[in-house]
């Protein structure tokens, strides 16, 4: 009776174990940027500006959220990914802030039966979680390149990088996206007014009217 109680004990404490044992993985958690459109001041200029898909280094063309711990390491965090790739990501946040501005006579992404005249598109060259001893911050850099498409060739008219830098919480996915937004929130003016400054230049000349 003694040696069935204990076994009946023993059961007990190794299915108390397994249960214990058995915890739920954490959940994979997508991030989006959300920042409200930069304002700019100007003229309205009466062209159309088509923003093309941005690429995406290798590094970085991925949706899981990159870190670096220096310049030779780092990796991605499992449970942290981007909503969608990096590149349509800041494809759309940029279409839409261009448009916003209302600087221009259309703004398109996508395919449409309106010519453009300018076009604008470039590629991510960094989004990432920089670690170091003294903390973290998101890091972004964007290499843009503005070109005219209508009237024969194409001249190039900026090609440039814009990058940004804000502090954030280490290995926190929601403090990594609010620092990335900010981040993106600079560029995004930066290369607005950048943009705007060389075709206001170009479209002057006689030429090109």
């Amino acid at each position: 009776m003694r040696l069935c109680r204990a076994v009946v004990l023993l059961l007990g404490a190794l299915v108390s174990g397994c249960f214990h044992l058995s915890q739920p993985s954490p959940d994979i958690r997508d991030y989006r940027l959300s920042y409200p459109p930069p304002s700019l001041a100007g003229e309205p200029l009466p062209v159309t500006l088509r923003i093309a898909p941005l690429g995406v280094v290798a590094m970085y063309d991925r949706q899981s959220v990159v870190y670096a711990n220096d310049a030779y390491s780092g990796g991605t965090y499992y449970y942290a990914r981007w909503s969608t790739n990096p590149g349509a990501m800041l494809t759309d946040l940029l279409a839409r802030d261009f448009a916003d501005s209302h600087l221009y006579a259309a703004v398109q992404e996508g395919p449409s039966a309106v010519p453009n005249d300018y076009q604008l598109g470039g590629e991510v060259e960094e989004i990432e979680e920089r670690v170091t001893a003294s903390g973290c911050s998101a890091r972004l850099r964007l290499r843009a390149l503005l070109v005219r498409v209508r009237a024969g060739s194409a001249p190039v008219l900026l090609q440039s990088s814009y990058a940004a830098e804000q502090a954030c919480v280490c290995n926190d996915g929601a403090a990594l996206a609010e620092a990335m937004s900010k981040a993106m929130e600079q560029v995004s003016v930066q290369l607005q007014q950048a943009a705007y400054d060389a075709i206001t230049k170009e479209h002057s000349r006689p030429s090109v009217r």
